[in-house]
């Protein structure tokens, strides 16, 4: 790989999926899955604790073009709302950007890897709504 190919990293100080990740950690994942799959790397963007801001995720669009992808810790760090989330993932790989999610172990380069990344979020919210429902009873 050439030496000014890198991807960028994702963190957030806000919850993924109901946890709380030191971004530390976060950092380490990514990192070490970088390294595993032989993608270089540079630093990580934090996302900041913001209710419904991706202004992190903003700048990493505004620059896409300094660099050949995102590496997030996960998809939870996506948007909850789908609409928003697929037209965040459209854009990178409109912009022929890779993205991975270092914990999930990952990569979405296509438009049909999202429909991927939707049945994850689907059984996700379905296993939560089940989850209540048996703490009721």
């Amino acid at each position: 790989m050439p030496k000014d190919r890198f991807y960028r990293g994702y963190v957030s100080s806000r919850e993924i999926n109901g946890n709380i990740i030191p971004q530390s950690l976060q950092n380490l994942k990514i990192r070490d899955y970088a390294n595993s799959k032989k993608l270089g790397f540079k630093l990580s963007i934090t996302e900041h604790k913001t209710k419904n801001g991706f202004f992190a995720l903003n700048d990493l669009k505004e620059k896409i073009n300094k660099f050949d992808g995102i590496i997030f810790f996960s998809i939870y760090q996506l948007p909850k709302i789908k609409k928003l989330r697929r037209r965040y993932l459209e854009y990178f790989i409109k912009k022929k950007k890779k993205l991975f999610f270092a914990f999930e172990d990952l990569k979405v380069n296509s438009i049909k890897d999202i429909s991927e990344i939707e049945l994850i979020f689907s059984i996700s919210r379905k296993a939560t709504k089940l989850n209540s429902i048996s703490a009721k009873s």
